[in-house]
């Protein structure tokens, strides 16, 4: 732990210092409020992710052992930087009409923080939360069916599906939605080619699957159409 912990600290301090500059840069200034408490709700989050993750979660985040079957992992990165960039310059440069009054940048920053944090439990309880799509036999690859996944699956990319769109908005731009809707497609993307390849290759998802839905929606509607089949089965 002690030889990890500065590893941990220069990487955490490097992207936020990257994160940073991207947003000072694009925005032409140091001096907005929302984007100094975007900065600090995203370190912190960060921190407190790279933190509590498995270390071998870790590494293969940072390296995974193959290539996988999915290439969204650099569009998808591209398009958040695209969209903290579009963020940053709308609120540092555009007209007050291209940006989110206070009020709803203070609950996207809310919708940021709370959805970050569910995405952290998602990878503290799962250790395959690989950033490529693939069977991870190395590490002995099996269903999780506990925390948030007990909930609906995937619940990871829910969290992402939040927090990007909320970045826009948080940081003060109405105009950085455009990437971040191309985000949320990606992901939408890859969640059906996972959900197809696991229940492909992976024991037991099949199963799993059959249980828990992939969203709260979903679920709201399985339990409706449970409670409809026992209406018929038990007039």
């Amino acid at each position: 732990m002690r030889t990890r912990t500065p590893r941990l600290l220069t990487r955490w301090a490097l992207i936020t210092a990257s994160i940073a500059a991207l947003l000072f840069v694009s925005a032409g200034t140091i001096c907005l409020p929302s984007i100094r408490n975007y900065l600090v709700a995203f370190s912190l989050l960060l921190l407190v992710t790279m933190f509590s993750v498995d270390p071998s979660l870790a590494q293969e985040r940072a390296n995974p052992k193959e290539s996988g079957t999915d290439d969204s992992k650099v569009v998808t990165g591209l398009l958040f930087l695209l969209t903290v960039v579009i963020a940053g310059f709308s609120v540092g440069h555009c007209r007050q009409a291209f940006n989110p009054p206070p009020p709803i940048r203070y609950l996207a920053l809310t919708a940021f923080l709370l959805s970050g944090a569910f995405q952290t439990w998602a990878m503290i309880v799962n250790p395959f939360f690989s950033p490529v799509v693939r069977i991870q036999t190395e590490r002995n690859h099996r269903v999780i069916a506990k925390g948030p996944y007990r909930l609906m699956r995937h619940p990871g990319y829910l969290a992402m599906l939040i927090s990007v769109p909320s970045s826009a908005l948080a940081i003060g731009s109405w105009l950085a939605l455009i990437p971040a809707c191309g985000f949320v497609f990606a992901i939408l993307r890859r969640i059906c080619l996972e959900d197809r390849f696991l229940r492909n290759s992976l024991p037991g998802y099949t199963d799993y699957a059959s249980r828990v839905p992939w969203g709260p929606v979903a679920r709201w509607r399985m339990q409706k159409e449970d409670r409809c089949r026992t209406c018929n089965v038990n007039p």
